[in-house]
């Protein structure tokens, strides 16, 4: 069977004009091992590169990228290997299944970033269906967002995290969060506004505590969404096990809450980068699926919300 063979993917992710790049490898006993990552100028690069075993890299099992646009381009420098689009949503869902053992279908996913803030029922790995969604913009912008107006560094969610550390949670009395009990959908733009017209008022104010208040507050406003309607979901489907997925998912706070409401797999390190995530789901795709195209029966397909409901901050 194919599964119990040695398997290697190659993970292909643009950002910043550079092409970054990972090629992971399961062998026979289900061990996955890191062969190589790193960055390159142009697609043609990758065909001189090697992982740690000296096979080249475009002599992975299966390629999988996170640019369709660059599809025809891997096609054509690695002849004979499948190539695999794997669109940002899909990869956050599934790199959990692929790295942590224990973790089975059907499972519910929670992906905070900067651009998604989605709960999703993994049914297998190329069958799942949104549940709730970001109606206005991601719990990551919030944070960025203010951490931009306190002229802080990104991503603002780490930030924020640590400022949050000196911080009395309940100092700031912000507008309400939630998008209501009968959704499972995800609303910040009322918190984000109320968050930045507060700091805006603390420009130029010599003191920092009044700032490290409002990050606490702000922190527990999106945790307690965030932690509210992933309960909502796990008891509404009858799914224990939660696997999370983006940089708000890595908070600490965040973790220990959902901890209290099921099976927690958290985003590990090789995860918080784009290309390993690639790299895992076209893995796991092409292992159990045959590289088919994810079904999602949910109204708003997973394809179609690589951008939508999410916004940084300008």
């Amino acid at each position: 069977m194919a599964q119990q063979q040695r398997m290697t993917a190659l993970g292909i992710a643009a950002r910043g004009g550079r092409i970054g790049y990972t090629l992971v490898a399961r062998g026979g006993d289900g061990a996955l091992r890191l062969l190589a990552q790193g960055q390159c100028a142009r697609p043609e690069a990758l065909a001189a590169l090697q992982g740690e075993d000296g096979a080249p890299l475009l002599a992975a099992s299966v390629i999988g990228t996170g640019c369709s646009s660059m599809s025809p381009a891997l096609t054509a420098l690695a002849a004979g290997t499948p190539v695999v689009h794997i669109n940002p949503l899909e990869a956050y869902l599934l790199a959990p299944l692929a790295e942590h053992i224990g973790l089975n279908a059907p499972y519910v996913a929670l992906v905070a970033s900067a651009r998604h803030t989605a709960l999703v029922r993994v049914r297998t790995p190329c069958e799942y269906a949104v549940l709730g969604q970001a109606l206005d913009i991601s719990a990551g912008a919030v944070f960025d967002a203010l951490a931009c107006q306190l002229g802080m560094d990104l991503p603002g969610g780490p930030t924020i995290a640590r400022l949050a550390d000196f911080g009395n949670p309940k100092a700031c009395d912000l507008l309400p969060t939630a998008a209501g009990t009968d959704t499972l959908d995800f609303s910040f733009a009322a918190l984000q506004a109320a968050a930045l017209q507060r700091a805006r008022e603390l420009e130029g104010s010599p003191c920092e505590q009044p700032r490290a208040d409002l990050a606490a507050s702000v922190q527990e406003a999106v945790i307690a969404q965030l932690a509210a309607q992933t309960a909502r979901t796990l008891q509404r489907t009858g799914i224990s096990q939660l696997a999370l997925g983006g940089g708000v998912a890595c908070n600490t706070a965040l973790r220990e809450r959902l901890a209290t409401v099921g099976t927690v797999y958290p985003v590990t390190a090789l995860a918080r980068h784009r290309s390993a995530r690639v790299a895992l789901a076209a893995l796991l795709r092409h292992a159990t699926c045959a590289g088919a195209a994810p079904v999602s029966p949910a109204a708003a397909p997973a394809a179609a919300l690589a951008g939508s409901g999410t916004q940084r901050p300008a």
